[in-house]
């Protein structure tokens, strides 16, 4: 008896891991598309702010080489909740071309900004934080490692 591919699995198959591209992930892609598609719109926001949230926990946890800026996750927010900057930047009463700077790098985020930007999107403001200071450090490293080399324990017992 073959399974209608729009009903939940029997199998373990939303527990067990497995390979993208094998029949098992193909039926449980079909069947979180089609529990998706006949969520409510004030559902599906929900689902996509928090996917946006663990995007932001996973890059902290990756060890990925590529920078993302804390802007462009606020960016990634606004854009799903169709929210113009310059009617965000009023909310958060700072001005529009600060936010922009924001958005692009150029200006960091301070730690009252992390803690509202929390409370809107309701994430530890310590994560915004953090993606900040992990950015500055792998900069640094990248752009000044032979400065760093010569730090050693050795060598400040032998001096």
């Amino acid at each position: 008896m073959k399974r209608k591919k729009d009903t939940e699995p029997s199998n373990g198959m939303l527990t067990n891991q497995m390979d993208v591209g094998t029949d098992g992930f193909k039926d449980f892609q079909a069947i979180m598309l089609n529990k998706v598609k006949s969520q409510p719109e004030a559902q599906k926001r929900e689902i996509e702010l928090l996917a946006i949230k663990f995007k932001m926990q996973d890059y902290m946890e990756s060890e990925d080489a590529e920078l993302k800026q804390p802007g462009e996750f606020l960016k990634e927010y606004l854009k799903t909740l169709r929210i113009p900057q310059t009617k965000f930047a009023h909310y958060i009463d700072i001005n529009p071309s600060n936010l922009s700077k924001l958005i692009k790098g150029e200006r960091p985020i301070n730690y009252e900004l992390a803690i509202v930007l929390g409370k809107i999107f309701n994430n530890d403001p310590m994560l915004w934080v953090e993606i900040q200071a992990k950015n500055e450090l792998k900069k640094i490293k990248r752009d000044r490692t032979r400065q760093f080399n010569h730090y050693t324990l050795k060598d400040l017992i032998n001096s």
